[in-house]
């Protein structure tokens, strides 16, 4: 079972963004009134304060959101790893890499028709980055893209998943810190990451962090072992660079809008790494 926890050993050295494309999303939103946790990184401590106990998005949204966010299974590394994929173009989901690494079978559940039975679809993997824990799937499912934005600290924000592949929740959460995250194990892995103060669970991994007006800002992949209330994201840069890396088409126009052009059909399958990775 994959476990969002499973990658925060390599979150824990963290080094604080001095600079970001977006000015809104740059460094630290500041010391909260009642900070309940702290995170020490190579220039200080990361204050964090509680999570926020609800998120205001409207019932309308809400329903879109939820219709293009799915359960992701992945079979055929010892017991099934729950996780959780969104769409991000006709044809095409994201999910954390570390979910499906090493499967022999990957699939996801759509719900379908009046009856809301839930139907089993399986995906192909068309790109995959050890280094971002994402992975781009192709599916022939009918599942609505959600938007992409850039994210602001101190926003309150939801990170939507599967926790332990049961049902959709939606966990408010609010973006702390922008950083940079660099492993502790000496491999070179650096990610742009948004810190929140939230409860991101088992089986969320994958899972889109949305604003209040159903965008997606982030994608949450990992949290704290140990420490209550604390994940992390991927910020909309990471998520846009592995796109193009995979061959999509994904660039910020001049108004700053994000623009996501793919063709499914045209993606090679590619590996899906190791299950040492989960």
């Amino acid at each position: 079972m994959a476990l969002c926890v499973a990658l925060c050993a390599l979150m824990l050295a963290l080094t604080l963004a001095g600079c970001a494309p977006d000015p809104d999303d740059a460094g630290l939103a500041g010391q909260p009134p009642e900070p309940v946790a702290t995170i020490n990184s190579v220039d200080g401590p990361v204050w964090l304060g509680a999570p926020p106990t609800a998120v205001t998005i409207d019932n309308e949204t809400l329903d879109e959101i939820s219709r293009a966010v799915v359960p992701l299974r992945a079979r055929g590394c010892g017991p099934v790893s729950n996780g959780t994929a969104f769409a991000v173009a006709s044809g095409l989901l994201i999910g954390a890499a570390h979910v499906i690494a090493g499967a022999s079978a990957v699939e996801i559940d759509v719900v379908a028709g009046e009856s809301a039975t839930a139907v089993s679809f399986p995906v192909e993997v068309v790109g995959f980055s050890e280094a971002r824990d994402l992975a781009l799937l192709r599916t022939a499912a009918p599942v609505p893209p959600l938007g992409v934005d850039r994210g602001r600290l101190g926003a309150i924000t939801a990170v939507l998943g599967y926790p332990a592949g049961a049902s959709l929740e939606v966990s408010p959460a609010r973006i702390e810190h922008y950083v940079y995250a660099s492993g502790l194990w000496g491999d070179g892995t650096r990610r742009r990451v948004y810190v929140l103060a939230a409860d991101v669970r088992a089986g969320q991994s994958g899972g889109p962090l949305v604003d209040q007006q159903g965008s997606v800002v982030g994608v949450a992949f990992a949290a704290v072992p140990g420490l209550a209330d604390i994940g992390f994201a991927l910020n909309r840069d990471e998520l846009m660079g592995f796109l193009v890396s995979s061959g999509v088409e994904a660039r910020i126009d001049y108004l700053g809008r994000t623009v996501v052009r793919a063709k499914p059909e045209e993606l090679r399958e590619v590996p899906n790494g190791r299950c040492a990775l989960r």
